[in-house]
């Protein structure tokens, strides 16, 4: 077994993460977490307390051996698929359950096919949700001060409206929210919600302490959840990624990151890649507790349980079933409209010395497309 990952991507959420996991499962050198693309070990800090860190390794790398083993033999090792928070993927995911496929010894590159000494197979965990509060503090815990991180950056205004339709196909948001979108629109109602936050002064000051609460704003203050992981692992085994060259030139970006992370570049990687776009309308409160209740079944059952391993025939009706419901509750998106610039001007005040200490950070600026401040963005 390999006890804890290489490397790991901490995101942010609609910052492109999702896509960074279908092209680098591609990899034959990459064995990511099995089955799940987010584990929620380290996302709830309570599960990591109870489970503890030896339950992790089993869990979410318990067939490392024979991935590595199967490489070795000649077969092009293939990484499982996974379940995200909405559910979209489960049939997806239940046809990789098995063991690695087997591929011809043709199917793999010449480089691959040797030793386990020059044919490493490196572990890594993709997620999203590891920018909450008290992530950084259990995995420097758990993990070795040169563990690879990775932060996939976006422009901090654009990933809130995106996060923001995201959480109201999963009835994450507050109902009188809910029910201004479906009367107004996107826009109009996005623009409402974010100035009764940010020029509320109380509920300013809650938005990094209740971060599950005003998820949309906390996922944006990048620099704060860097500096929290610089508590624990060196600025230089980071590697820092921005969504918008990552869409522009996938495999520029993506070789970047295998060059950080000391990894080859597999020539069997398929680019063009776009996963978990925002194409959900909101959900009504029937619609969202009916959701809730079965994404945590999902999860209970799928990750904690691991019942498409012990009952694959049980799990693959319960997913059917699921992925139905899934499907009742949520409708496609038809309102396309853009954020309000009255919105964006606002935003990008918020945000404007997060994007600074970012710029430090990375040794870098921002991509043009981000208003890094008001003087800036009028220009």
């Amino acid at each position: 077994m390999k006890k804890n990952p290489d490397f790991v991507c901490i995101g942010f959420q609609k910052c492109g993460t999702t896509t960074l996991y279908d092209l680098l499962k591609q990899h034959a050198n990459i064995y990511l977490t099995e089955d799940v693309k987010e584990p929620m070990f380290y996302r709830v800090p309570g599960f990591r307390q109870i489970l503890g860190p030896s339950w992790y390794d089993k869990r979410y790398f318990g067939r490392y051996e024979a991935a590595k083993n199967s490489m070795v033999l000649g077969h092009r090792k293939t990484s499982d698929s996974v379940g995200l928070l909405t559910g979209r993927r489960g049939r997806q995911a239940l046809g990789e359950l098995s063991e690695p496929k087997k591929a011809p010894i043709s199917a793999v590159p010449r480089e691959y096919r040797s030793s386990p000494e020059k044919n490493p197979l490196y572990t890594g965990e993709i997620n999203a949700g590891l920018g909450f509060g008290g992530c950084a503090r259990w995995l420097g815990k758990d993990f070795p001060s040169d563990t690879k991180l990775i932060f996939m950056m976006r422009d901090p205004a654009d990933r809130c409206y995106s996060a923001y339709k995201y959480f109201l196909a999963l009835g994450f948001l507050p109902m009188s929210v809910v029910t201004d979108d479906k009367k107004r629109g996107h826009a109009a109602a996005f623009d409402t919600y974010v100035r009764s936050v940010l020029l509320n002064p109380r509920r300013r000051k809650e938005i990094m302490k209740k971060r599950l609460k005003y998820l949309c704003f906390s996922q944006g203050k990048y620099a704060y959840c860097i500096e929290e992981y610089l508590r624990y692992f060196p600025r230089e085994n980071m590697e820092f990624v921005f969504f918008e060259d990552f869409i522009r030139n996938e495999e520029a970006v993506t070789k970047e990151i295998l060059d950080f992370l000391h990894i080859p570049m597999d020539p069997e990687i398929t680019f063009g890649v776009k996963s978990n776009e925002t194409n959900f309308r909101p959900a009504g409160p029937v619609r969202s507790k009916i959701m809730y209740f079965f994404q945590g079944t999902y999860y209970t059952l799928f990750e904690f349980l691991a019942l498409g391993r012990s009952h694959p025939g049980f799990f693959r009706k319960f997913t059917d079933f699921y992925d139905w419901i899934m499907e009742t509750c949520t409708r496609p998106e038809t309102d396309n409209s853009k954020m309000l610039p009255a919105t964006r001007k606002l935003l990008n005040h918020y945000y404007q010395g997060e994007i600074r200490k970012v710029e430090n950070l990375a040794g870098r600026k921002v991509p043009e497309s981000w208003s890094r401040n008001e003087e800036r963005s009028g220009q």
